[in-house]
């Protein structure tokens, strides 16, 4: 499983979204394998119209609708076709009880909730509220090309084995500083079942050879393809 983040980039916004959203579905189609994107939220309905991917959105609030000016509910989520959100990136934390209640509201609407943690502890707490994924991020490394899968390696291992024991049914995801192939297959030989990629992928020359490249490691694994869409 692919999981790629847009951010706020410029050059991940609007049509540009549009274009890398059909790169991915191209590249999931050929290596049978899973790549979720998550653009922002004002291109969810671009993307979901006219791409044939599973839209993530980039954060969802603990509110299903109603009087929350500002708020992302879990009813427009549903109405544009979101396959899930990610909640508690470190660029976008959210306390502990309000995760708790996204997660409770998501199962009312069959959205899934993509979750992730800066710590081992913070994953632990998040596990036991049984998220569909955990990923494991730490904030430092983001954007650093610094893989978690090689600097936090050790960490990783016991992300991996934390989330197992407290519930094996979750999806155990690791990012931050993921930049090649060798970044992926490290992470899938620490147990861990796919990774988030943001600012590689964005700014990576060619896009589609970034990507068939991470592809080509799952599918040689032989991870097992969903089939989400």
């Amino acid at each position: 499983m692919i999981v790629l983040n847009f951010k706020a980039y410029k050059e991940a916004s609007g049509k540009k979204a549009l274009k890398l959203a059909r790169i991915a579905e191209k590249v999931s189609k050929k290596y049978k394998i899973d790549i979720f994107v998550a653009p922002q939220f004002l291109d969810i309905p671009l993307l979901t119209k006219n791409a044939e991917i599973p839209i993530l959105a980039q954060h969802v609030d603990d509110v299903e609708e109603g009087r929350f000016t500002g708020s992302v509910s879990f009813e427009s989520l549903k109405e544009y076709g979101v396959y899930g959100s990610l909640i508690n990136h470190s660029e976008k934390k959210v306390p502990i009880e309000k995760i708790e209640r996204i997660i409770k509201i998501s199962k009312k609407y069959g959205i899934k909730i993509f979750a992730l943690a800066s710590n081992l502890r913070e994953a632990e707490r998040i596990a036991k509220l049984s998220p569909y994924s955990l990923s494991y991020e730490p904030p430092e490394l983001i954007a650093s090309g610094k893989a978690v899968s090689k600097y936090k390696a050790e960490s990783l291992k016991k992300f991996v084995r934390l989330v197992e024991k407290i519930n094996p049914k979750i999806v155990k995801l690791c990012g931050a500083g993921i930049t090649n192939e060798d970044d992926v297959k490290a992470a899938l030989d620490f147990g861990t079942q796919g990774v988030l990629v943001a600012s590689a992928f964005v700014f990576s020359k060619d896009k589609k050879k970034f990507l068939e490249k991470i592809a080509k490691v799952f599918h040689s694994l032989k991870h097992s393809f969903l089939n989400f869409l």
